[in-house]
């Protein structure tokens, strides 16, 4: 990997919280005013959950829920005290959401006095910032008399720690596939053993079939809301999955590639038997130009003794040769699983035996990476399944006008109507336009509309885009052919 330095400093998320505490609590070094007044806090948001927290004592002031389009929020809170604030997303149902701290800058920390008394301040679109793993609002709050920047506090408080990952959720062995679709095109697999720290050593690395030397001391960082950076290679952008045994990333590798990286955390007793069952396949292939790459997803089953077979498929080229076709599978008991008919290929199985990526060279010598999810019996989906805010992450292979990654998030309505925030690529921010989807009861995701304007969308992204989420319904794959030519292969997690 390339740029290996020492990171300076620990990474973080927060959420700017511009509330109050009722009269008698100090914090932050702004005294409280006897009789003090309260101010109004109100803004838009692409999450559900706004948490104003008190900067002096760590608990919540205020806790607001926006809704509408745009989702705004409101809360009235009392002058004379420092806060905090935090955005959350996919709050709710079980499941503790994420957490971003808001900043102005630097500061994370706001405080209040008297002379907010009365007014209405409005922070405008509160954004996450999937770069830094913080949000920012598109107003400056210490425009607003009254409002003082406070410093910068990167505790996270106890109502919301159960939200929170750190960078003991990283500690532990991984395994990976990645897949590089420009410069040196191939696949890479391999393990990474990470400490409490964040020091991490890359081994067992094999790359198109090729030893590859090891990687000792390299170091990552945790943000609060699951984001992971890899020391100051600001192109190395990971988001951990809510169970924390999953990570997908993009960044450009040291050959100067795009690629995409699935990590599956190690654990759990696996048998051949878990291979067995119908499982709905993605997988993108990475050639040297546009006629040897594409994307193909479909199905397969697999049964005793391990024997899979294709059995649908659909192809950027149209190519349904490969339907009725099988091949022979095993899974060892550490879950890693290969194929007596080809030995490029390596796959990993998930802990929760629901989920599996390979890597292999096809047929054509040509480099492939393959995403399974296994299709369960007595789930049903509906189109409101889409609902909440997804981060993806994708690699493009074949276009002559985009060798990229990109990352960013899709934030869905019950409807299926999305909109694309903090899109980013190998050559910098981009936009997206707005696109419709929609879910079958069986999981499948197709798209059936979009907006005017942006980018990497087409009549022909409508036509080929073929997703798949999996039963917990907090993960999504897709494959598609892309507005610029490209064929892209995209992870979405909750």
């Amino acid at each position: 990997m390339k740029g290996i330095r020492r990171i300076k400093g620990f990474l973080f998320i927060s959420v700017m919280a511009l509330a109050l505490a009722a009269c008698g609590g100090g914090g932050g070094g702004t005294a409280d005013v006897p009789g003090a007044g309260t101010a109004t806090i109100q803004g838009q948001v692409s999450g559900s959950v706004v948490v104003a927290v008190d900067n002096g004592t760590g608990f919540e002031a205020g806790r607001a829920t926006a809704s509408g389009s745009p989702k705004t929020f409101s809360m009235t809170l009392p002058t004379g005290n420092a806060y905090r604030f935090y955005l959350m997303e996919n709050e709710g149902a079980g499941n503790a959401g994420r957490i971003y701290p808001v900043y102005m800058g630097s500061t994370n920390v706001f405080e209040m006095t008297s002379a907010a008394n009365g007014r209405t301040i409005d922070l405008g679109m509160v954004r996450p910032d999937f770069t830094k793993g913080t949000a920012f609002p598109a107003n400056s709050p210490m425009t607003y008399s009254g409002v003082m920047a406070g410093g910068e506090n990167r505790s996270i408080p106890p109502s919301l720690s159960g939200a929170a990952f750190s960078m003991g959720d990283l500690q532990g062995t991984w395994n990976f596939n990645s897949l590089t679709t420009s410069g040196t095109t191939g696949w890479m697999h391999g393990a990474l053993s990470m400490d409490n720290t964040g020091i991490g050593a890359m081994t067992s690395l094999v790359r198109n079939g090729m030893p590859w030397p090891s990687m000792d001391n390299v170091p990552f960082a945790m943000f609060p809301c699951g984001i992971v950076r890899m020391d100051n290679d600001n192109t190395f952008h990971g988001f951990l999955s809510k169970d924390k045994t999953m990570m997908a990333a993009t960044w450009t590798d040291n050959t100067g590639g795009s690629a995409l990286m699935i990590f599956q955390k190690r654990g759990g007793a696996f048998a051949q038997g878990d291979l067995f069952g119908t499982w709905n396949f993605h997988r993108l292939t990475a050639g040297g130009d546009n006629t040897t790459s594409g994307w193909a997803s479909g199905t397969m089953t697999m049964g005793s003794p391990g024997t899979a077979v294709i059995t649908a498929i659909q192809t950027s080229n149209n190519d349904m040769s490969e339907a009725g076709s099988s091949f022979f599978m095993s899974l060892n008991a550490n879950g890693i699983v290969s194929s007596a008919g080809d030995a490029t290929l390596y796959g990993v199985m998930s802990q929760d035996k629901n989920f599996m990526v390979f890597s292999k060279t096809d047929a054509g010598g040509h480099y492939d990476l393959m995403v399974l999810t296994r299709t369960a019996t007595g789930v049903s989906y509906s189109t409101t399944d889409l609902l909440g805010d997804w981060m993806q992450h994708a690699v493009v292979s074949g276009s002559p006008n985009d060798t990229n990654w990109n990352f960013g998030q899709m934030v869905m309505e019950s409807d299926g109507q999305a909109t694309f925030n903090g899109m980013m690529g190998r050559t910098g921010a981009f936009s997206m336009q707005p696109g419709t989807f929609a879910m079958n009861s069986s999981g499948i995701v197709t798209m059936s509309g979009m907006g005017m304007g942006g980018g990497m969308m087409s009549q022909t992204t409508l036509q080929t885009y073929s997703g798949f989420m999996n039963s917990a319904k907090d993960f999504m794959v897709a494959t598609y052919t892309d507005g610029n030519g490209g064929y892209q292969l995209g992870i979405g997690m909750k």
